[in-house]
């Protein structure tokens, strides 16, 4: 059942990552806030009038963040896989270097480090 779930959830936030980064999107969002300031007009900008575009806008944002959120934990997780791809099949690639994304930011800025002293060295 968990899968089950796992893979619509998958497939609607993908879709919906993907229109909410399109010009329709931008375009629905845009209208949406003409909307409300042409209507407030008519209700004198009143507080509650106010309170609603804040609870919306609030909503939105609280929700889009979990939606770009497993958006972009898939594409990181297939970039990976692409790049251990690349490593594994090349013949003088540090192979050490698979899941590297593993280690701590210490352990990563180590790597970094030793990556540049090849460099330095390499360019003498």
């Amino acid at each position: 059942m968990r899968l089950m779930l796992s893979g619509h959830l998958e497939s609607y936030t993908h879709r919906l990552a993907k229109w909410a980064g399109s010009p329709d999107a931008f375009l629905l969002a845009f209208a949406s806030i003409l909307l409300w300031v042409i209507i407030g007009k008519f209700y004198s900008f009143s507080l509650a009038w106010e309170n609603a575009l804040t609870i919306y806008i609030s909503t939105v944002t609280f929700l889009m963040i979990f939606v770009f959120q497993r958006s972009q934990n898939k594409e990181l997780s297939t970039l990976h896989v692409k790049l251990n791809e690349l490593i594994v099949s090349s013949k003088h690639a540090d192979n050490r270097m698979i899941n590297v994304e593993a280690l701590s930011e210490q352990e990563i800025s180590k790597v970094q480090e030793t990556h540049r002293q090849i460099v330095t060295d390499e360019a003498r």
